[in-house]
């Protein structure tokens, strides 16, 4: 499940700049597959940063991660067409600092409990074992 879709990039930006920026092919439409690409690859950035903290993919999804979403696929699209992001850099980089801050454990998501890292599940906790020990007080005791 993708975590923004193409009624939030519109939203944020006109239907006209959606449709230059994803309009490859000069048809006047909104190109839906480019569109869901750079969704795509934003929910992929996404689920990298959070996975040490929370399970992903997320199943509800928050509103500040549906907005990183969106935001990061409008900034992708903008470096597709290789057009200047202009404001869309600084939304872009205010959304990686959030989700940096998430996987630091300094913020959190509403509404998203966070998941302990597999290694603490103490199920899957190591044993060892080792040799009788070769020296010993006991065993020094007459030398």
């Amino acid at each position: 499940m993708a975590y923004s879709t193409t009624a939030d990039l519109l939203e944020r930006i006109s239907e006209a700049s959606l449709i230059q920026l994803t309009d490859t092919a000069n048809s006047g439409a909104v190109n839906q597959t480019a569109a869901q690409h750079a969704i795509d690859a934003a929910d992929g950035i996404i689920d990298a940063l959070i996975s040490p903290v929370y399970r992903v993919p997320l199943t509800g999804i928050p509103r500040a991660v549906r907005d990183a979403s969106a935001t990061i696929a409008i900034y992708r699209l903008h470096l597709y067409r290789s057009v200047d992001p202009g404001v869309w850099k600084d939304a872009y980089t205010a959304s990686m600092a959030f989700l940096g801050a998430v996987a630091e454990k300094k913020a959190t998501l509403e509404g998203t409990l966070p998941e302990p890292p597999a290694s603490a599940n103490l199920d899957n906790a190591l044993s060892y074992t080792a040799e009788p020990r070769n020296f010993s007080r006991t065993l020094l005791t007459g030398f």
